[in-house]
This record gives C-alpha cells, structure tokens and sequence, in this order.
C-alpha cells in the first residue's frame, strides 16, 4: 500500500476520534488532550535515551493526565509545571533541549483547554473546531501544493520538503475553507481573515520547529505510531504551533 494511501486512511481515522471526542464535550476533549500528551511527552523521552537516566520521567505521562482534568486550578497547574521542569531537568544531557520540550507540550495544553476551548467555564466547541480544520486545511494545501509545485525551498537545511509553494498553497486552502465553512463568525472579516493567515503560518512554524528538533536528534520521525505520518510529534506540530498563534490573538 503507498504512503499517500496509509497517510490518507490514517488521516481519515484520526479525524474520526477526534469529532468523536468533540461530541463528548469537555471530558471528551479532556480525555483526548491529556492521551495526546501522555504519547508527546513519551516519544521526546524516547528520542532522548528513554527512562534509563531519570525514573522520574515516568510519571511525566501522569502529569500530563492531572493537567488536562485540574486545568482550572491555576495553583495545581502551577505546580505541575514545576514538577515538569525538575523532571526534565537531568541527566545534563540535552537537558534544554529536554526541558523547552516538556514546557511547549505542557504550556501547549493549557492554552488550548483553557484559551481555546475555554474549559471550565464553558466548552467553545466553535473555537476548537475552527482551528481543526483550519490546521488540516494547512498541512493538506501544503502537501498538495509542495508536491505538485514545489521546487523553492523555505529551510533546506531545517526541512527539505518545505516548499514557498507550498506555504502558499498551504494559505490558500485556509482561506478557502474559512470562506466555505466560517466566514461570517465575527462582525470583522479583516479580523476573520487574519486570524486564518495567522493559523496556517503559526501551524508551519509548528512544523518547522519540529523539523529542526528531529534534525538536532538526527531522527526521520518522531515515532511511528500513525502510519502514512510518523509518530505523533509529526502529526500535532501544526497544531501545537497554530495553539500558540491563536492565544496570541
């Protein structure tokens, strides 16, 4: 079977959960967002000699469990991220690379429930779906736009198959999208407009930035959990990057 075809059903299935955990509201995303980064925090352990240095780590996937379900007790959050931080914070080796990992998945979590989908005081299922799609719009122009069109490299030496076509195809299909299914949301369309431009550029940034970690690493793929795309890094770099330009707005 090609690779398209594995990244397309794998595509379609994880879509699939995700609505699925929409469909449960907050515990639905709660549990989905505290899966998600229990498996993030153990492929960056995994790429950075596992557990043999530091048992520590192994409650990192507890942590990130607490954080999804606790999120609204600022104090308790607070505290997780200390712990995050003391764990990450031997063996010397690759010990910032190690701890700038942990704080992006951790602090990546709390923007997301609390500033995005606004969890607890209400659940903004309106917000969390239109950064779905809008990442998937992203990553699915790019790679249609970078394979058909690309030839001018963005970071050969960062991410070889990153293309300016792509980027901007990458943008266009945002864009599309949003005027297909979202367009009218505010009273602002210039609003509305940045915000999706700033979506599909901060997804790429995410993307990029993953890159340049597995370059560090010397890594193909973060993992290789989701056929057809790597590990999960490879698939929730867009998003992590797109979590932080929206909190940004």
């Amino acid at each position: 079977m090609s690779n398209f075809l594995w990244r397309a059903i794998s595509a379609i299935l994880l879509i699939s959960i995700v609505l699925s955990c929409f469909y449960f509201r907050s515990t639905g995303i709660s549990i989905l967002s505290g899966i998600i980064s229990i498996l993030l925090y153990s492929e960056v352990i995994r790429n950075l000699d596992g557990y043999k240095a530091n048992k520590l780590l192994l409650f990192l996937p507890i942590i990130g469990i607490a954080e999804a379900f606790f999120v609204s007790d600022l104090i308790l959050v607070f505290l997780l991220f200390v712990m995050v931080v003391i764990f990450g914070f031997y063996p010397s080796k690759n010990r910032w690379f190690r701890l700038i990992s942990f704080s992006y998945i951790f602090v990546s979590q709390y923007l997301f429930l609390t500033i995005i989908c606004e969890i607890p005081d209400q659940l903004n299922i309106n917000q969390a779906l239109f950064l779905f799609l809008i990442v998937i719009a992203s990553d699915t122009g790019g790679y249609i736009f970078g394979n058909l069109f690309g030839k001018n490299k963005i970071a050969q030496n960062i991410s070889p198959n990153k293309t300016w076509e792509g980027f901007f195809g990458a943008n266009l299909l945002s864009i599309i999208v949003w005027i297909i299914a979202f367009r009218g949301f505010s009273d602002n369309l210039i609003l509305e407009f940045s915000l999706v431009v700033t979506l599909s550029l901060f997804s790429q940034v995410g993307d990029l930035l993953e890159s340049y970690g597995k370059r560090i690493l010397s890594v193909k793929d973060s993992g290789g959990l989701i056929p057809g795309h790597g590990g999960v890094f490879d698939r929730m770099d867009s998003f992590l990057g797109a979590i932080f330009g929206y909190s940004l707005i």
